[in-house]
């Protein structure tokens, strides 16, 4: 089946770990720099910056990758085109850390920390954190964004099938959860279980650490950006530049940060407010 197969996700939901095991399944091989991962899967934000987009009538299964809300104007353009969409959730208490993290603030910078998370929990997502960012600009809050692919897709794209996916659970068992992603995804050729097993054992969170080292001493790309290397130091706030890589954990506490802000994300999950509906739904409101 031709068209536009989506991986879709707000930042830091594993969108990049599940492009990784794609790449491997559908070349045979692990990824060596990001620049291989990106020429199996495009980066739409990426495409935008550039000028490009992807092909609006492609004669082949298309993987593209976005953090963009389904109802953005430009992904209009593919009502037709989009056949397939995959959607990663994940705990939104982890995403806020892993968002911090890559915000170059680090674990035990407790008052930047605090500002962050602060913000973040305000806005229910990065999207209205720095409205002028490239590439955030049509995130929405995180209830919005998930908002958009789970529930307004069937309008926005008829004739796409959506399959929402747990980033905790993808964890817990990758080889099962990832052949239901490739079956789901019907990528013109049968389902390879040994290649299945391979891809997940090619992008283990070691793996792609060499991934990521690599790329940095050969200048292969960016996992945010094709073709650009991101620096080894400064970052967002003046901190010192976090690996991507993180270390995947998953069911975290933000006490760390102070009870209040803790009590904070718990104040959140009352009521009946989208982002209180979602963590229900998906299993983060303990």
């Amino acid at each position: 089946m031709q068209g536009i197969r989506w991986i879709a996700s707000y930042p830091k939901t594993g969108n990049t770990w599940l492009r990784c095991m794609l790449a491997a399944y559908l070349t045979g091989r692990a990824p060596r720099v990001w620049n291989d991962m990106h020429a199996e899967s495009l980066h739409l934000e990426a495409m935008l910056l550039g000028g490009d987009l992807p092909p609006t009538e492609p004669a082949e299964p298309v993987l593209v990758k976005t953090h963009l809300k389904a109802d953005v104007p430009v992904l209009g353009l593919f009502r037709e085109a989009t056949a397939k969409i995959v959607y990663l959730v994940r705990n939104p208490r982890d995403m806020l850390l892993s968002s911090m993290r890559m915000a170059g603030i680090p674990h035990d910078d407790v008052a930047r920390g605090r500002i962050f998370a602060r913000d973040y929990l305000a806005n229910e997502g990065l999207g209205m954190m720095e409205p002028g960012a490239t590439g955030e600009s049509g995130l929405g809050s995180w209830p919005d964004n998930v908002r958009s692919w789970t529930e307004s897709s069937r309008e926005l794209f008829p004739g796409a099938d959506v399959l929402t996916m747990r980033y905790e659970d993808l964890r817990a068992d990758p080889v099962a959860r990832f052949s239901e992603i490739v079956e789901f995804l019907d990528l013109g050729r049968p389902l390879d279980p040994e290649g299945i097993r391979r891809a997940v054992d090619s992008s283990t969170l070691d793996r792609m650490r060499e991934l990521e080292q690599r790329s940095d001493r050969q200048g292969g790309g960016s996992p945010l950006r094709r073709g650009v290397v991101r620096k080894t130091t400064g970052g967002r706030g003046g901190g010192q530049r976090q690996p991507f890589v993180g270390e995947g954990r998953y069911d975290q506490s933000l006490s760390f940060l102070g009870e209040d802000i803790e009590a904070a994300y718990q104040e959140l999950l009352q009521g009946g407010s989208g982002f209180a509906h979602y963590a229900k739904q998906y299993g983060y409101a303990g």
